[in-house]
């Protein structure tokens, strides 16, 4: 099957195939997109550029106390860093701002909002961009 054409909905996407079936994916399990050769250029920027969060890593992984949260956002709007732990409860916010699209990346020294250490164990980091979001997990380890 050859695929036609892209759609990006909020946080899936829609391929359309060449006999007019169509598939729905869920972004978060989509981790490379292949273009074929009657794709132009200028309709694969225009797709990628869709994708709110483009990636999200942090590193080390583990860390202790230091790791640096890396993410590309497609869109530039209104952005947070936020770290939970593993109760859901908000340990702090790293950025909080409007932000250019592009690539961008924020320290945690391993506090709380209250500058307070956090123990060791598993936390989530959460980038939102627009409304949109991804979470990835993370370790400390001292």
């Amino acid at each position: 099957m050859i695929v036609t054409c892209f759609f990006l909905f909020a946080e899936t996407m829609v391929v359309q195939l060449t006999g007019g079936e169509t598939i729905e994916f869920d972004l978060t399990e989509i981790t490379e997109i292949t273009f074929g050769p009657d794709v132009s250029a200028d309709d694969m920027v225009k797709i990628i550029k869709q994708i709110p969060i483009k990636f999200i890593k942090n590193s080390p992984n583990p860390f202790n106390p230091l790791t640096t949260i890396s993410f590309e956002i497609g869109v530039a709007g209104k952005t947070s860093v936020e770290i939970f732990n593993v109760k859901g409860q908000k340990v702090n916010t790293l950025i909080n701002e409007d932000l250019p699209a592009g690539e961008h990346s924020v320290n945690w020294i391993g506090t709380d909002s209250n500058n307070n250490k956090v123990s060791s164990g598993i936390y989530f980091y959460k980038v939102s961009v627009n409304n949109r979001q991804k979470i990835s997990k993370m370790i400390m380890l001292k």
